[in-house]
């Protein structure tokens, strides 16, 4: 089934994008701060109005009027073609004021620019600005509507979007897409702004879903991670997520979207959070784009997720706990170091790694997730980086499938990593940190007698490697 084009529909496909062109800085003349600065005064004037049309449209004008006096106006530079000027909406939302006509009303389906204004808990204050699309039979006394949340990817210039005129009829709940200027997504603020539209609108807080494209598909997954009690659905699209928290999802049902093809993010890491939520029973369905790149195709139906989504209540069970709880991360960000012990494990391994960013260990992830593709599997395991400590050579190993049965035809390409007795330990920081710690853990090791080899295996339990907030795992091979 395909639902009519409305601004739900708009924000679910256009976010599926990364981002819109750039376009060349046009310097800031005379002309152009005086009409600027006109229209601010006009519609600071008529901010007294706000409330003419009642409670449910007032915090809707007092939020159009602020976007444009702190984004509109942020410099001359031309938005989109499918966008109207904000020097335009300006005018036609300060005319409808003093004509006393609601232009909220006048423009069902329309997509509307306002400004979200917090002090996150970190103390960090915010001036966002968000796109809101509001739902058929809006407002009704009594009556609450769903929340379709879009997080777009990288490359959004979020002071060039503006208003967007209405194609066909509004849609079944309010669709928004918060911008991001910075990247990654920040939890907390996503957070305050939830917060936010709960309370300046009548949405259904069971009927909440969120969906996001790469960087908002990394964002969709922790967002959910982190708080999977607040939504009904989510639907990542070319995104990475935890696999090692996927318990979290138990109650969650979701709809992972990846392109085949797509040589940004490589689908293998869309794999290891389905099969990681398939693994613990949680909800998953996974859609596979064939021959699709990164940014989805533009013919992408996204009514089916719609559809989808409608069908999806929020769950009333507690959230199971967060494995990264259970990690035993002391105040410095480390663990205590445990003996284990692993099996053997069929596994192929990548070339020896260079010195390369996370980007860079994204394109010898993908030619190993391709092994697995090629036997018509999914990933079902982390990457793992072993580093020869002695030689300073690190290389990728990804295990071979629990689907592929361990005798079967011969292939060369497996190596089988014998088992053996690792102390594990997890922290949290960037690399050099972790250097450093090794230096402790092996003094105290040796010192209590144990002996290590050189080799030491690390997996990245999170989305973003090497920071500050990253938490890895990290085993040390014993004798």
């Amino acid at each position: 089934m395909k639902f009519p084009t409305t601004a739900v529909l708009n924000i679910l496909a256009t976010a599926l994008a990364c981002g819109f062109a750039r376009a060349a800085d046009t310097p800031v003349t005379p002309a152009w701060r005086e009409r600027h600065d006109q229209l601010v005064a006009r519609l600071r004037a008529l901010a007294p109005k706000e409330g003419d049309f009642g409670a449910a449209y007032q915090p809707l004008y007092h939020a159009a009027i602020s976007w444009y006096e702190l984004w509109g106006g942020r410099n001359p530079n031309p938005v989109d073609d499918f966008m109207v000027s904000p020097d335009t909406y300006a005018a036609e939302l300060a005319a409808s004021l003093e004509q006393e006509r609601n232009y909220f009303a006048d423009n069902p389906s329309a997509l509307f620019p306002l400004v979200f204004r917090e002090t996150l808990p970190n103390g960090e204050a915010l001036d966002a600005n968000y796109w809101l699309s509001l739902p058929a039979g809006f407002p009704t006394a009594g009556r609450r509507f769903p929340l379709f949340i879009q997080l777009h990817g990288s490359g959004w210039l979020g002071h060039k979007i503006s208003f967007t005129r209405g194609k066909g009829p509004a849609g079944p709940g309010f669709a928004v897409t918060p911008i991001d200027m910075d990247g990654p997504w920040k939890i907390e603020f996503l957070n305050a702004y939830l917060d936010e539209l709960i309370t300046m609108l009548p949405i259904d807080t069971d009927r909440v879903y969120v969906s996001g494209h790469s960087l908002g598909g990394m964002a969709t997954w922790e967002w959910a991670l982190n708080n999977p009690w607040r939504f009904a659905a989510i639907a990542p699209t070319a995104g990475i997520g935890e696999p090692y928290r996927a318990i979290r999802l138990k109650n969650l049902p979701a709809w992972v979207i990846h392109g085949e093809k797509d040589d940004v993010v490589p689908n293998g890491f869309a794999d290891e959070m389905v099969t990681a939520m398939q693994a613990c029973g949680a909800p998953v369905r996974y859609s596979l784009i064939r021959g699709g790149p990164h940014n989805m195709p533009a013919d992408m139906d996204s009514g089916q997720i719609l559809e989808w989504y409608l069908r999806q209540t929020r769950s009333p069970l507690s959230a199971p706990p967060d494995p990264r709880d259970a990690l035993g991360l002391n105040a410095d960000g480390y663990s205590p170091v445990e003996l284990i012990t692993q099996p053997a494990t069929p596994s192929w391994q990548s070339a020896p790694l260079g010195a390369v960013d996370e980007y860079g260990a994204r394109a010898t992830a993908a030619l190993l997730f391709k092994k697995v593709h090629e036997r018509g599997e999914l990933v079902d395991a982390p990457l793992r980086v072993e580093w020869d400590r002695a030689t300073n050579i690190s290389t990728m190993w990804l295990a071979v499938p629990r689907t592929l049965h361990p005798f079967g035809p011969v292939d060369p390409s497996i190596i089988v990593i014998p088992a053996s007795h690792y102390y594990r330990f997890y922290y949290r920081g960037t690399a050099d940190k972790l250097t450093d710690h090794l230096k402790s853990v092996q003094c105290e090791l040796e010192a209590e007698g144990h002996a290590l080899s050189g080799k030491v295996w690390m997996t990245h339990l999170s989305i973003w490697w090497d920071t500050r907030a990253a938490i890895s795992e990290c085993w040390v091979e014993a004798r």
